[in-house]
């Protein structure tokens, strides 16, 4: 049987092997070695074996790392701007930690735990321009969504098979597009560069830079914060908020997709901090504990470059 403690055990690895991965703490020796041979396979889990219903145009969004590219804010931004082009456009999301019973479409009220936090805040911020829909596997979720839309978006796979994406796009961090530069154990990249250009029609460079408002950004300065993260790679983030002057006085790291252990509700609850500052995702698993008035969203951004709106555009005829 699973205990508490195992479970907060599992949650404290799991941040550490993310944050050795980010950090390429182990790119020497056998570690070096072992992402060297795994290269040669990693490149064949890149194209995605699916069905794709006749006469449906998808569009697939995957990452150079393993977390932390900004692949969702990337298919959020294609969304918008497919639906305003008057597209009828769907997303399939990744129901991470959960296990949705069939496919259906993601309400904004629906609880995290049923669906997932990018699925979640996926569907709220599209709203009624674009259904999000999860589903035990990715087929049964497109194929669901093939009912409700002529564009599929799927935050995912990089690439398709045996047919290709009408397009595909793979983000990257702006400042650090290629993670650690190995795979795991040595790094965070997902497949060798040029597999994963190989795999793209187009790259999207993702800015981790928070986005405040002036009179925001000199309250946080002079405030004391306290930093929650549940992502792959937090040291971006942490790096992004000290660049801009926020230095947070407290830091906790949950696992990438969560959940908030017993463990780190406690030290949540009991942190001597003013404010809390978590990106939109994040917030989704602090604001049960905190509440949601004592935290200050990280807003990201996302500007498409021209040439995949170009590319959007096309699809469309």
């Amino acid at each position: 049987m699973c205990t508490v403690a195992d479970v907060i055990a599992a949650s404290r690895v799991r941040v550490t092997v993310a944050g050795w991965l980010e950090t390429g703490a182990l790119a020497r020796g056998w570690p070096a070695a072992l992402a060297r041979l795994q290269a040669r396979f990693a490149a064949r889990t890149l194209a995605r074996p699916l069905a794709i219903p006749r006469g449906l145009t998808v569009i697939t969004v995957g990452g150079a790392t393993l977390g932390g590219s900004g692949k969702t804010r990337v298919a959020l931004a294609v969304a918008r701007s497919l639906a305003a082009r008057g597209a009828r456009v769907a997303l399939v999301g990744h129901a991470y930690r959960a296990r949705p019973e069939r496919a259906r479409v993601v309400r904004v009220d629906d609880a995290l735990a049923a669906v997932g936090d990018e699925a979640l805040l996926s569907a709220r911020t599209l709203g009624a321009s674009c259904p999000v829909i999860v589903a035990r596997t990715r087929q049964s979720a497109i194929d669901h969504a093939a009912t409700l839309a002529d564009v599929v978006i799927l935050d995912g796979p990089l690439q398709l098979a045996p047919v290709r994406a009408s397009l595909a796009l793979l983000a990257v961090d702006a400042d650090a597009p290629w993670g650690a530069g190995a795979l795991p154990p040595a790094g965070d990249l997902r497949a060798a560069r040029s597999a994963l250009l190989e795999h793209a029609d187009l790259v999207v460079p993702v800015d981790a830079a928070p986005c405040f408002p002036a009179t925001t950004l000199a309250s946080l300065r002079a405030q004391r914060v306290g930093l929650f993260t549940a992502l792959g790679r937090p040291a971006r983030l942490e790096g992004a908020l000290n660049r801009v002057g926020v230095i947070p006085a407290v830091i906790v790291r949950a696992a990438d997709h969560g959940p908030v252990t017993a463990n780190l509700a406690r030290r949540l609850a009991h942190a001597n901090v003013d404010r809390w500052l978590a990106t939109d995702k994040c917030a989704l698993h602090l604001a049960p504990v905190v509440g949601e008035h004592a935290i200050t969203v990280i807003e990201g951004r996302c500007d498409l470059p021209e040439e995949v709106e170009v590319g959007l555009a096309r699809l469309l005829g």
